[in-house]
């Protein structure tokens, strides 16, 4: 079942990649789009974006979420400011470069989830999303030690 889950995601994964740098910018992957898009959703509704706002969001891990956004930074989709009240504190924020890739990645991020949803019907898809809550919540109580093996 794991492998089955971890091959599916990682086809998902390609997919989006070659989708996103073709229609939206090929400096941008996936990941990269997503990140975009979140610190773009809460720059809109006034809240501030941290890096470890990103590590709870995407359940990455300190180092990965590190490099990802020194990236992000290095090719102009986002600033890292240091907040006056907390120096350990980065604040991220989209550059206008950033913003105009936020802007298309919303339209292909959801003509990407709806040509991948093709063909299931809305009880499938409900049932699906159950089912991967489900797996995730016991790999969760795995990696705590909380489920014991059979």
């Amino acid at each position: 079942m794991g492998a089955d889950v971890h091959r599916t995601s990682h086809a998902i994964r390609r997919a989006l990649d070659a989708v996103i740098a073709a229609r939206v910018s090929p400096e941008l992957t996936g990941t990269r789009g997503i990140v975009l898009g979140f610190i773009a959703k809460r720059a809109g509704a006034g809240t501030p974006t941290y890096q470890r706002d990103i590590e709870e969001q995407f359940h990455i891990r300190r180092s990965s979420v590190t490099a990802l956004l020194k990236a992000m930074e290095s090719d102009g989709f986002i600033t890292r400011t240091g907040v006056p009240a907390d120096a350990r504190l980065k604040s991220l924020a989209l550059t206008d470069k950033g913003n105009a890739c936020s802007r298309q990645l919303h339209a292909c991020i959801a003509g990407f989830e709806q040509a991948l949803c093709g063909g299931l019907d809305p009880p499938q898809l409900a049932a699906l999303q159950t089912m991967l809550d489900l797996l995730r919540q016991n790999a969760d109580a795995l990696a705590a030690g909380q489920r014991p093996l059979p």
